[in-house]
């Protein structure tokens, strides 16, 4: 069975906002049975990139029936599985999964040697400057 071509595309979307493809995966097969069309929204609201209305209306339900499907369908499932006090909705879900760990860890060399070099910099100009008082 493969990845409908929608899915897919939610998914590489997701994966561009820094989120961990595989183990988002692990943990949507967690809470299984779930559709496809759950999983894509789950991918497009975890991007951050779309409001509960953009969702909606990408899937043709109505503001309210979406929010109430995705807490019945998921929401609730995730709470349980991640061990939260809060309910877990579209808008808080990227919050959820930043601070559970679910985002691809993206520093690298030339990342983390910008900290020192501004700070340097920073200094610097910090020095050049002389502060005047009226």
């Amino acid at each position: 069975m493969s990845t409908p071509p929608s899915l897919c595309e939610a998914q590489k979307q997701a994966r561009n906002c820094g989120l961990d493809i595989p183990k988002l995966e692990a943990l949507l097969k967690e809470i299984e049975p779930l559709s496809d069309k759950y999983k894509e929204i789950f991918y497009r609201a975890a991007t951050g990139l779309y409001s509960a209305d953009d969702l909606a209306e990408m899937f043709n339900h109505s503001q309210k029936n979406l929010n109430a499907d995705f807490n019945k369908n998921l929401g609730s499932h995730l709470k349980d599985y991640l061990e939260l006090d809060e309910r877990v909705g579209i808008t808080s879900l990227r919050r959820v999964l930043f601070k559970k760990g679910y985002c691809v860890d993206i520093n690298d060399d030339e990342l983390v040697r910008v900290l020192p070099t501004r700070y340097a910099e920073n200094s610097e100009s910090e020095q050049s400057f002389t502060v005047r008082q009226n």
